[in-house]
């Protein structure tokens, strides 16, 4: 076990020595959260779209990770829409090129980006997402 927090260990990075295993994980289970019926990819088969979810699963255990605050974020948080909102706009912010759009502006895409910061938590936590 990686570390444990006197017991609230319960996401998949506190649990976890293998964080490229995890990364994999995290990014086809965020890929597979966008299968909603909107496109017809599929993760075996589209290596662009691979690239860029493990970009996104790369920084979501960054954002909340243990070893960066002193405590993982997604296990301790009181606030989760708080802790979303964090993430998702790190996530975003992961993808803007400089002088891109900024969050404040991001419109539809914050509530896109929250979503997805919502299945790599729920992918971290072992849930259905």
């Amino acid at each position: 076990m990686k570390h444990d927090h006197r017991g609230m260990t319960r996401c998949g990075l506190c649990r976890t020595d293998d964080r490229a295993a995890l990364v994999e994980g995290l990014a086809r289970d965020m890929f597979e959260s966008r299968c909603d019926g909107t496109h017809d990819y599929r993760w075996d088969e589209c290596s662009g779209y691979r690239t860029i979810y493990r970009g996104f699963a790369c920084v979501v255990p960054e954002s909340i990770d243990v070893e960066r605050h002193g405590r993982c974020m997604l296990c301790t948080s009181n606030d989760r829409d708080a802790l979303t909102q964090v993430v998702a706009r790190t996530l975003w912010d992961s993808r803007q090129e400089e002088g891109g759009l900024p969050w404040e502006r991001a419109d539809q895409w914050r509530a896109k980006y929250g979503q997805l910061a919502g299945a790599g938590f729920a992918s971290l936590e072992g849930m259905p997402f």
